[in-house]
């Protein structure tokens, strides 16, 4: 079916379709030249017409009446199609697609070898055990969602262009708790659907059958036809390995079912949660031990907060001078920040620190979290380091937001504000079309990431782009910040604080009293004009300011080496032009755009 749908649908393929060629070919530009030109050959127009029709002849011929070792040639044409395929429809795959590819495979090896009953019910244990992993984990995935959970989640889906329906939208609308039940039914049925396999396999044609009518639904009214028949081919698997071991047939024969590959199974996933285990234990400890130059205080909170001088001992710098510290954005930790650090302690003072619950930082507060308190920390910090010396805050993002909360509690002490593409209290607003304006998603990625990196799974986790980016010298402690749960459930908890503080703004932002250099990114997702008003307005508040526009990602701005330096520089400029006292308040306000 999905190929008889690309050769009659050519419309994606075309230039500047989503599926073309000429640029879909650039992901593989690191690849051997070699094979970069056989993959010309194979997604090229012609090429990928000759397989389509080939795999159409294959499948066709699957349902005639064939000899062995003609439906094992099908099979194996249908298998390394798909394979030489997926590079040139990267973009179009789908659930389906990764399913089919899937049973083709299986059912060539079980083909070939034929002969060997142990290895084909290898390969049905393999095929049923991912029907019964695909269900679960998708249930699981979306009872961790408080978007599924509160039944928003399926008319949300239905009023999709993609994949909605108008008639059953309106339907769902006006019936919100039969929507609501709904919605508890799939992810009753898809997290129970391992049960196939107790009581002897007696819930199984039951569970199969639910599941073989929610895909059946979900063709007529999301359009998902294909889903139908992939996901239904692995069913038969799942009845053959939920079904009793021993069966005897009319004629007398007894077969038994090999029931080692779920034993192997068993011992590799034991194994690797033990690897997995071992790897978090590591990870931690690399955490806790930092870089060895970390000090301690705790603030008035409870909390205990690790911090460290960078560059030069603060004692041999001139006393009068102001100290900078740097304040990192959310689910962050200084050392991404480490290229801004660094230059800036070529200059002056520096002190970088982790909040309460990031890395070494300890965290004593309850769980009803105010953002709030984590500016009373930094203000206990400030007051710790710093003593009587003039100090300059600079934060990113998050940061931004809790260093202008924190020189209000420190009059007289800050002397100036570097705020890098800062957080703003009014920016979850509706008005300034911000895609997540309920914070959910966010919430929904930082809950995810704490669960499963607690369950274990941290050696799965990708590493992150950015980390090539840094000094090497910190990429090791970064990558185990990086895979820390403790880290992403202190992010979670401070998100969860922002969003409950953010919504009860009604504006506008307080005087902060010093003066502010503002660093705006440009591509921080395409900033609307009313977000880029917000982040103007901390220039706005401020007795003297001056603005800075760096085309470059809020992300990126102080992880890459480039951007970093230019920011370091801009920071350079604005403390020195403070003063030690910064008893110059009088207003003045200049605009400046910066080109990396």
């Amino acid at each position: 079916m999905s190929s008889l749908e690309y050769l009659v649908t050519e419309k994606d393929r075309l230039p500047g379709g989503m599926n073309d060629w000429r640029v879909g070919r650039e992901q593989f530009r690191a690849w051997p030249a070699p094979v970069r030109k056989v993959l010309d050959v194979v997604s090229g127009p012609r090429g990928s017409r000759v397989l389509h029709g080939a795999r159409v002849v294959a499948a066709a011929a699957l349902l005639a009446p064939l000899p062995r070792r003609g439906r094992l040639a099908a099979d194996l044409v249908l298998s390394a199609t798909s394979l030489a395929l997926y590079p040139r429809n990267h973009y179009g795959t789908d659930g389906s697609d990764q399913v089919a590819f899937l049973v083709q495979t299986t059912a060539t090896v079980a083909r070939a070898l034929e002969d060997r009953p142990r290895a084909v019910d290898a390969c049905l244990w393999f095929a049923g055990l991912q029907s019964v992993l695909s269900y679960a984990t998708s249930g699981w995935v979306k009872v961790s969602s408080p978007t599924w959970r509160s039944g928003r989640a399926l008319p949300g889906v239905m009023r999709t262009k993609s994949y909605g329906e108008a008639t059953t939208w309106r339907l769902l609308t006006k019936y919100p708790r039969t929507s609501h039940a709904l919605s508890t039914g799939v992810l009753a049925l898809e997290c129970a659907f391992p049960v196939v396999h107790l009581a002897k396999g007696r819930a199984a044609p039951v569970l199969v059958a639910a599941v073989g009518g929610f895909h059946l639904a979900n063709a007529g009214v999301m359009g998902l036809g294909r889903f139908l028949t992939s996901f239904c081919s692995l069913h038969s698997a799942v009845l053959y390995i939920a079904g009793p071991r021993v069966r005897t047939w009319p004629d007398g024969r007894v077969e038994r079912r090999d029931d080692a590959f779920p034993v192997a199974v068993g011992a590799l996933l034991t194994a690797a949660l033990a690897a997995g285990v071992v790897s978090r234990t590591r990870q931690r400890r690399t955490v806790l031990r930092g870089r060895g130059d970390e000090r301690e205080m705790t603030t008035a909170s409870g909390n205990t907060l690790a911090y460290r001088w960078a560059g030069d001992p603060a004692e041999a710098l001139d006393p009068a001078a102001p100290v900078v510290v740097l304040e990192h954005a959310l689910s962050s930790t200084p050392e991404r920040a480490e290229w801004l650090a660094s230059e800036l302690s070529k200059r002056h003072p520096v002190v970088t620190y982790q909040r309460a619950g990031y890395g070494r930082s300890g965290y004593a507060g309850s769980r009803h979290f105010d953002i709030d308190s984590a500016a009373d920390d930094l203000a206990d910090l400030v007051a710790h380091v710093a003593g009587d010396r003039p100090v300059v805050l600079i934060g990113h993002s998050l940061g931004g937001y809790l260093v202008a909360r924190a020189a209000r509690r420190l009059p007289g002490q800050v002397v100036g504000l570097g705020l890098i593409d800062p957080s703003h209290p009014g920016e979850m607003s509706e008005s300034t079309g911000t895609q997540d304006p309920d914070g959910q998603r966010v919430t929904d990625v930082l809950n995810q990431m704490a669960i499963s990196l607690r369950l274990c799974l941290g050696p799965l986790l990708k590493s992150p782009d950015w980390l090539g980016q840094l000094p090497s010298g910190v990429r090791g402690l970064a990558e185990a910040q990086y895979r820390d749960p403790t880290v992403w459930s202190a992010a979670l908890r401070e998100w969860r604080g922002s969003l409950a503080r953010f919504r009860l703004y009604e504006g506008p932002l307080p005087a902060v009293g010093v003066p502010v250099c503002l660093v705006t990114c440009a591509r921080t997702n395409e900033l609307t004009e009313a977000q880029k008003d917000l982040q103007d307005e901390y220039a706005q508040v401020a007795p003297r300011s001056v603005r800075h526009v760096l085309d470059v990602h809020r992300d990126a701005v102080v992880g890459e080496r480039a951007s970093a330096t230019r920011v370091a520089e801009l920071m350079t400029e604005f403390v020195g032009g403070l003063g030690h006292g910064a008893a110059d308040r009088e207003e003045e306000t200049a605009d400046a755009r910066s080109q990396l």
